[in-house]
């Protein structure tokens, strides 16, 4: 059963984002935190890691929405043509 435009694979996909991000943003921060502890320049490395696992876990959301769409355009094509 499809609920709106995504499939229930979609659907797992767009949970798992989630946690791909929380991830992402946590590893960040306890790298930046062990450099504080081993380099003594609290808070920065830490802030510094916040913000680089921010932008790895918006660059891993932004190439699987991207991802997605192609698909979702592939199989409105495939529909459209009447290939399925």
């Amino acid at each position: 059963m499809s609920i709106g435009p995504f499939t229930p694979k979609d659907h797992l996909v767009i949970t798992t984002l989630g946690l791909e991000f929380a991830v992402a943003v946590a590893l960040g921060t306890g790298a930046g935190y062990w450099a504080d502890r081993r380099f003594g320049t609290a808070p920065w490395a830490t802030v510094g890691g916040v913000f680089a696992g921010f932008a790895l876990g918006m660059y891993i959301l932004v190439k699987e929405a991207r991802r997605m769409a192609r698909t979702a355009e592939q199989n409105k094509d495939e529909k459209k043509n009447g290939s399925i």
